[in-house]
């Protein structure tokens, strides 16, 4: 029996019918939250929120899961959501989620207007015309009891949030039915002038053939498909191998897409392994050869020389230790391959 059966035996919404609603509580916790709430849980929508969370210390990580599991975040803006950390912090996850195409979101302005909200507008469905109240419906909407509530179905308030609800509901429609396993399973980053022809054609085939969906570039790499198209297909991956090699640090396409990995990697997103190739660790840390490649005033090299450091300093693979690349294949193979039976076992 699959899981999406075994959750409606037990009356849970398959994980991807997950929404996530992120709100000031001081603003709108007993009055239109929980008409909101409400609303979506009689419509079979599975809701999870901070509520129960304990407050006074900083987000925690079972929070931000919550957020990582969901398909669909509502945020509801209001007066004082800017004043909260929490509700902020809450924001910077959904939105790098957003930014790896792995949540989307319904935005809500609740008595405050679209222009005093100064989000950058993400790639995904933001629309920040939706879902509004008129200007006469807000202070109602504040002042309504549960039980006006209840009593006003055809009101204005009502139609409000029937639309919220009609809106998450095509949403979620869109999403499919049941988590599959991305697109690519193992993603490599890798200069290409350095080893295409040799080591990574080796280890990839290496990978396939023992049934490892690999995402590879397949053209030199300042001349293949859009470096944004290639930092989305590192989103979908659950493994990352990085191929550090003497011009490494020469390609500001292999440096951009490894300030990506870190960031999935520090998300939880992404497990990477490091492969030193002809280098050692320490070459992949020095300062000067970076600074040497591009100079100081390259704005670029703070985030560079961290996602460098970050990934340096895990263990991994150096091809000096091995009698033959055949070894250190090998040893690559069936790391990866107990990393990725890891993961299909949680």
């Amino acid at each position: 029996m699959d899981q999406e059966k075994i959750l409606a035996m037990k009356g849970i919404a398959p994980p991807q019918h997950q929404v996530f609603v992120s709100f000031r509580g001081s603003d709108v916790r007993h009055n239109f939250f929980s008409f909101l709430k409400d609303a979506l849980i009689k419509n079979g929508i599975n809701v999870v929120t901070d509520e129960e969370a304990p407050r006074g210390k900083p987000i925690d990580e079972n929070l931000l899961k919550l957020i990582r599991n969901s398909r669909i975040a509502v945020v509801i803006f209001s007066e004082n959501y800017p004043e909260s950390t929490w509700c902020l912090d809450e924001l910077v996850e959904i939105e790098k989620q957003m930014d790896i195409k792995i949540l989307d979101s319904c935005p809500i302005f609740f008595e405050v207007e679209t222009s005093h909200v100064k989000l950058q507008a993400p790639r995904s469905n933001f629309d920040y015309n939706l879902l509004r109240l008129e200007h006469e419906e807000r202070k109602k909407a504040r002042q309504i009891s549960k039980k006006a509530w209840e009593d006003a179905e055809e009101s204005n308030q009502a139609t409000f949030v029937n639309g919220i609800v009609e809106k998450v509901k095509d949403m979620l429609d869109s999403v499919p039915s049941s988590y599959t396993v991305p697109k690519h399973q193992v993603y490599i980053s890798f200069r290409g002038q350095d080893i295409r022809k040799k080591f990574s054609s080796f280890l990839k085939a290496a990978l396939q053939k023992s049934g490892i969906n690999v995402f590879i570039d397949a053209e030199d790499v300042n001349g293949g498909g859009a470096l944004k198209s290639l930092l989305i297909d590192i989103g979908r991956s659950r493994v990352a191998l990085v191929i550090f090699t003497e011009n490494y640090m020469s390609s500001s396409w292999c440096l951009e897409e490894l300030v990506e990995i870190k960031k999935l990697k520090d998300m939880g997103m992404l497990l990477v392994i490091p492969i030193f190739y002809e280098v050692n660790p320490s070459d992949m840390v020095d300062d000067q050869q970076l600074v040497a490649k591009w100079g100081s005033t390259d704005g670029r090299i703070k985030k560079w020389k961290e996602a460098l450091v970050s990934v340096a300093n895990i263990t991994g693979f150096i091809s000096s230790k091995h009698k033959s690349e055949a070894d250190l294949v090998e040893d690559i193979l069936q790391g990866t391959k107990k990393i990725l039976f890891s993961i299909s076992s949680t």
